[in-house]
């Protein structure tokens, strides 16, 4: 049986695509942040490697509907004051601060997936 010439190019070409998108160094999703139970902010696909701020007021819960971990900081610029760590929050999980904790103003993100092997 013969195969014909685009036939063997789609089997050349779909491995290729396949990896490129395996590739792809932005896991995207949406970062949701909330003040007093209202939505403040919602990040779309936060690019990794970055700080990320959140509105200058700060909020107490936040929606890591992503596909990468990120740490949260009291700090504007991903920085914490002395004495205080930043919150890690894995990817699709959310966390809510407890009463007389400081408001998060910005996160940064964690590494980000591997790529995904070609088959």
């Amino acid at each position: 049986m013969r195969v014909g010439r685009s036939l063997t190019a789609l089997a050349a070409v779909v491995p290729l695509v396949w990896a490129a998108a395996g590739c792809s160094s932005n896991p995207g999703g949406t970062v949701a942040a909330s003040r007093r139970a209202q939505v403040v902010q919602q990040i779309v696909n936060p690019q990794p490697g970055k700080c990320h701020t959140f509105v200058p007021l700060g909020v107490d819960r936040v929606n890591n509907e992503t596909g990468m971990d990120i740490r949260l900081h009291v700090g504007r610029d991903c920085k914490d004051p002395a004495g205080r760590s930043s919150f890690y929050l894995p990817a699709t999980l959310s966390t809510t601060s407890v009463p007389g904790q400081a408001l998060w103003h910005s996160f940064s993100t964690v590494g980000w997936l591997a790529p995904v092997p070609a088959a």
